[in-house]
């Protein structure tokens, strides 16, 4: 996956909050630029969250592609449905989708429901603890951060993926483009263009970007909607039928907990851990509109307009292959060993202050590029200060 965060040096006032806040050291400063380290990033939108001038931002398509095809499908998220306070909202919120261009807009929740259903009778027949794998930053930041967490993730594609192919054989005989709204940022890389990925999605649009059209449009016209109930639960960990032995975490921090429990076997007593990096839930995303707090207990208002049962799709086509896994360490222990005792030693050599004036976020990264060649002890400026200071002194 190609990651959605793209820096914008034009804005960029080089204030390294977005290098400090990187929970996985995807960013540094090389000269007078943020660099990201596409290896590294997970797309949880914490460098976005962090820049208060846009100098990092979020990228999807735009609706110019719109033109590109002869038919367009426009696919929304339950987190976006969630945000509806009563069904008259939700059914002038579609119409002023389908205004933006598209010829259909449809909801998924029926095959998010299937979805998460089969992730419980998967968990429920293992005899092992399984992790969600509905989240791209999930699924990113284990194979980041906890290597031996990978087996774990069921092996079960994202929902958006697997409702584009069904559309996709529907309209098999069309010059059909499948865009999807999306509420997070990380969402935004699951698609062909402009990332030139190998998915069902060929455009994912930003929710934050096209909003003030949507907005415009509201109040125009009603389109009739259908929603399934368990479906649009599963976009808030509240609403989701709690059971013993499931635990269910919302929350960046709190996830990160989890997994590092998870890491050490200290939580074999659950079956499924069901895992939200946005708080509240994905209904938290950050390219939403409005207040997560308020808007959890919408789903009460609008289930007068969910009566669409869980979709009948076969589990095959939910099944996929290591598609969370990034690429394996080709380096023999020999050299990996080697490499480990270079950067220990080029560490003890470092202030350890993890100041990020030298552009990395710490100094243990510092001495990782030093050791690969990419930078040297003279860039790192409070040694050259303190070198000053003991050449004055003497």
């Amino acid at each position: 996956m190609i990651n959605s965060v793209k820096y914008t040096m034009d804005q960029c006032v080089r204030c390294m909050k977005c290098v400090r806040n990187c929970p996985t050291s995807a960013l540094s400063r090389v000269g007078n630029r943020i660099v990201i380290n596409d290896e590294r990033c997970i797309g949880c939108g914490h460098c976005i969250q962090s820049c208060t001038n846009q100098g990092i931002v979020a990228k999807g398509s735009s609706l110019e592609a719109i033109k590109d095809y002869d038919y367009t499908v426009c696919m929304v998220p339950g987190a976006l449905i969630n945000h509806c306070s009563s069904a008259e909202e939700a059914q002038e919120l579609f119409h002023a989708i389908k205004m933006l261009g598209f010829d259909e807009v449809i909801d998924i929740s029926d095959v998010t429901a299937r979805r998460m259903k089969e992730s419980y009778l998967l968990a429920d027949d293992g005899d092992d603890t399984y992790i969600s794998s509905f989240c791209p930053v999930i699924n990113h930041l284990i194979a980041n951060r906890y290597k031996v967490l990978q087996e774990t993730i069921l092996p079960i594609n994202y929902d958006a993926e697997i409702a584009a192919k069904q559309i996709r054989k529907r309209l098999s005989d069309k010059n059909v483009g499948i865009f999807n709204l999306c509420e997070c940022e990380a969402k935004l890389a699951i698609a062909k263009h402009p990332n030139d990925g190998d998915y069902e999605i060929d455009h994912a649009l930003a929710l934050v970007d096209v909003f003030p059209t949507i907005r415009r449009n509201l109040h125009t016209g009603k389109e009739e909607v259908n929603f399934c109930l368990e479906g649009l639960q599963t976009s808030n960990p509240l609403r989701i039928i709690a059971k013993d032995d499931y635990l269910i975490a919302d929350g960046f921090d709190k996830i990160c907990k989890v997994l590092d429990m998870a890491e050490f076997g200290l939580l074999n007593q659950f079956k499924l851990l069901i895992l939200y990096p946005c708080f509240n839930g994905c209904i938290g995303g950050h390219l939403l509109w409005g207040n997560s707090f308020v808007m959890k207990n919408n789903i009460d208002s609008l289930k007068e307009v969910c009566n669409k049962k869980e979709s009948d799709i076969p589990f095959e086509e939910f099944y996929t292959e290591d598609f969370w896994k990034t690429t394996e360490d080709k380096r023999s222990f020999i050299e990996r060993t080697r490499f480990f005792k270079d950067v220990t030693a080029q560490l003890e050599r470092l202030p350890g202050y993890d100041c990020s004036a030298c552009g990395m976020q710490t100094c243990r990264l510092m001495a990782e590029e030093i050791v690969k060649g990419n930078k040297n002890e003279k860039d790192c400026r409070v040694l050259n200060a303190l070198k000053e200071k003991e050449n004055d002194n003497s």
